[in-house]
């Protein structure tokens, strides 16, 4: 019976790209941003002292508090998509990245098409221990694949590199 993709080795590590310190950062960064929106308005009076509005006067902090709640989801929309869209899985024998929602790529890369790796992580990424792996490979079409917002980055490349650093003997006549 021939393997496929899915049955082929054992699966040693899966993960998604991890969003939860950027939902919380991004958070944060509303809540303050409301916060001095809302003091700079209590504090200053602004929409007393701006005549002929077409809106009366008291709605317009509603309306900003609305703007605000939409750019906080919005942001986090671009994450929820990207974690959605985006599955990493190493076997025994390859690594695979699948990516897309609506039309889906599935990159297989074996230890004979691995070429190298890289790690990237910034000084937040380190913090909370998080980061980007790049995969390069021997191949013409694609020869750089990242795997965005890995958790813990340096065990899962270490993984990688012991399941693409390992030799393929095949004997012939067994499987």
């Amino acid at each position: 019976m021939p393997k496929n993709s899915e049955t082929s080795g054992s699966v040693l590590w899966t993960g998604k790209p991890w969003i939860l310190p950027n939902v919380v950062t991004r958070t944060i960064v509303i809540i303050v941003v409301a916060v001095v929106i809302s003091w700079f308005e209590l504090t200053y009076d602004i929409w007393q002292r701006l005549p002929n509005l077409p809106i009366p006067n008291a709605q317009i902090p509603l309306w900003i508090d609305l703007v605000i709640f939409l750019v906080w989801v919005l942001s986090l929309a671009h994450l929820l998509l990207m974690r959605a869209s985006n599955t990493y899985i190493l076997r025994n024998d390859s690594l695979e990245i699948r990516s897309g929602i609506l039309t889906s790529k599935s990159f297989v890369i074996s230890p004979s098409g691995f070429s190298d790796l890289e790690v990237i992580r910034s000084i937040s990424n380190r913090i909370v221990n998080s980061g980007d792996i790049i995969v390069r490979t021997q191949s013409e079409t694609e020869s750089d694949l990242t795997m965005q917002k890995v958790r813990n980055p340096m065990s899962v490349a270490s993984q990688i590199r012991g399941v693409m650093a390992r030799p393929i003997v095949r004997i012939e006549g067994k499987e």
